[in-house]
């Protein structure tokens, strides 16, 4: 697998094998990176937009091979986004039900900022984020996995498109090796 054409060349199509297999390792970067800024410090967090272009091109690949633009990825980003909410709120509720107290503890602190100390803000938000950390993860793995495979599941357009030539397949996902 060529990592730098599959992340950062938008041009061109892949199988969906391929875009599993890079699907795979974009998460888990992706999850290292969620990791990291729960054990470490939440600045970690600003690794994650360094993402962002290779799930594009990845995304915008597997459109290709489908015959569609990849300006589709669009759509794949709004669904992965609510569903993502709709999970981890879910899963936050079930699993840390004191959670959303302490959310509209840190909203009314950040509404009113005058009253608080700044200790006890960064105190009740540092609290915020280690409780939801596992709800939060694993929101994000259901999320990412029902959109990867939404991707993974399109047909591959049998013949050569605007994008190039076919993947091997045939239309169908490639399970060859």
């Amino acid at each position: 697998m060529d990592f730098r054409s599959l992340f950062f060349d938008p041009q061109g199509r892949i199988s969906p094998r391929a875009f599993g297999q890079g699907f795979i390792v974009l998460t888990g970067v992706m999850l290292v990176i969620m990791t990291l800024s729960v054990v470490a410090s939440p600045q970690v967090n600003m690794l994650q937009y360094a993402l962002v272009f290779p799930y594009v091109c990845l995304f915008g690949k597997r459109l290709h091979d489908a015959g569609q633009s990849a300006w589709l990825w669009l759509a794949f980003l709004v669904g992965w986004g609510i569903l993502n909410a709709v999970v981890g709120g879910i899963l936050m509720q079930m699993m840390v039900p004191g959670a959303s107290d302490i959310s509209m503890e840190v909203f009314n602190a950040i509404m009113a900022p005058d009253s608080v100390d700044q200790a006890e803000l960064s105190a009740k938000m540092e609290e915020f984020v280690r409780v939801s950390a596992v709800p939060n993860i694993l929101g994000f793995l259901i999320s990412t996995g029902l959109t990867g495979f939404a991707a993974y599941s399109l047909r591959s357009d049998p013949n050569s498109n605007r994008y190039g030539q076919p993947t091997s397949g045939g239309g169908r996902p490639d399970t060859r090796s």
